[in-house]
């Protein structure tokens, strides 16, 4: 099965995707044997290297894993839900609950100017207002699933910069006395770009879920808005609804 010359992607990126195109339609179900290395490399006329590197984009997206001495296996992973009826949710306990180790790394928590469009949702009135911009990948077991951008308001990042670079934003924010009652928020999608798949480790391109957020003390006050970026090969939203 040679593969068209005129494809100008790296060929171990064509076959990862040929190979979860088959896994996706059902030629392998979850605990079959991929193919040898050796065999998939006569299959698509390429060196045992390059069917190498196709392989690591699989394991990377948890479609795939090596048993040492016994081959490739197709994982049996569902993805991982969210609610949307609950959008005040904690990622840590969600993650728990479907059984995953929990953690994250913070990768940026700095001072900055408040971007025109986070002092409006934060209400920051006054001249030149700043904000703690933060960072966050969150893991599944060791797995990188998405990459969380908060922006708080200056008291209250001061107050709490070191917890929240150390854990998780929700419950963070309520074991530190600040509860959340109130939310507005919206889902959309984008393609991976360059840095996201180096924090997520995703193919360039493969769709994005984007949960934007915008979240209330019981007074009505903005405490955090910001948005996760979550690997949709990876994560999903739910919700429930009973119609009146």
């Amino acid at each position: 099965m040679p593969l068209p010359s005129a494809i100008k992607r790296p060929l171990h990126v064509v076959i990862s995707e040929k190979l979860k195109q088959q896994i996706d339609a059902g030629r392998y179900v979850p605990g079959d044997r991929l193919p040898s290395e050796f065999d998939l490399g006569s299959l698509f006329e390429v060196s045992r290297t390059t069917v190498r590197h196709a392989i690591a984009n699989l394991i990377q997206q948890g479609i795939v894993t090596t048993q040492q001495g016994k081959g490739i296996f197709v994982c049996d992973r569902q993805k991982i839900s969210f609610s949307m009826s609950n959008p005040l949710m904690h990622f840590d306990i969600a993650l728990q609950q479907q059984g995953y180790a929990a953690s994250i790394k913070s990768l940026q928590y700095q001072l900055v100017p408040a971007p025109p469009e986070i002092a409006l949702q934060l209400q920051l009135n006054k001249a030149n207002p700043r904000v703690y911009r933060q960072e966050k990948i969150i893991y599944a077991n060791e797995s990188a699933i998405a990459l969380e951008i908060d922006y708080f308001p200056q008291k209250l990042g001061q107050q709490l910069a070191e917890p929240l670079q150390q854990g998780f934003t929700y419950s963070t924010l309520t074991n530190h006395g600040i509860l959340l009652q109130a939310a507005k928020v919206s889902l959309e999608s984008i393609p991976t770009t360059y840095e996201l798949s180096e924090y997520l480790e995703a193919p360039l391109g493969m769709p994005i879920l984007v949960f934007n957020y915008l979240a209330y003390t019981d007074k009505r006050q903005p405490a955090i808005c910001g948005k996760t970026l979550s690997r949709s090969d990876w994560t999903c939203y739910t919700s429930e609804f009973e119609m009146s």
